[in-house]
C-alpha cells in the first residue's frame, strides 16, 4: 500500500505539494492582494483550474468579454475556472486555497483595464 500525507498549511503565495508525473498538480495558493483594486492583471490558462477554499476568505475576480466580476469562494464549494482570473483576500487575513491544475499549462495575461465593466 502506498500513500502520501500532505501538510495543507502555508503562508507562501504558491506552494506545490503534489505532482502526478507531469499530468496534474495540486498546490496551495494564498493571494497576495487584499483588495480588488490592487489587481492589475488577470491570467488565463489553456486548461481548466479548480479552486477550493480551505481556510479564511478569498474572492476570485473573473473576466469575460468586457466584464469582470467578483466571485466569493465559499467553503464546501469548488469553482472550476476556464476564463480570465485572479484573486484577493478581502479581509486581509489568511485566504488559503487549494488549486488543482494540469501540469505545464500555458498562461496569458490581460490588463484589468480591458474589462471596462467591473462589478
Amino acid at each position: 500500500m502506498s500513500y502520501q500525507v500532505c501538510d495543507l498549511r502555508t503562508t507562501e503565495r504558491w506552494k506545490i505539494f503534489f505532482r502526478d508525473k507531469n499530468v496534474w498538480l495540486a498546490g496551495l495558493y494564498v493571494p497576495e492582494f487584499t483588495h480588488r483594486n490592487e489587481i492589475s492583471l488577470l491570467e488565463k490558462h489553456d486548461a481548466p483550474e479548480l479552486f477550493y477554499l480551505i481556510d479564511g476568505n478569498a474572492n476570485l475576480v473573473l473576466g469575460s468579454g468586457d466584464e469582470a466580476v467578483d466571485v466569493p469562494l465559499n467553503k464546501n464549494q469548488a469553482i472550476i475556472v476556464e476564463t480570465w482570473h485572479n484573486a484577493y483576500r478581502p479581509t486581509g487575513g489568511l485566504g488559503l486555497i487549494l488549486v488543482i491544475e494540469r501540469e505545464g499549462v500555458k498562461t496569458e495575461f490581460k490588463s484589468v483595464k480591458e474589462f471596462s465593466k467591473c462589478k
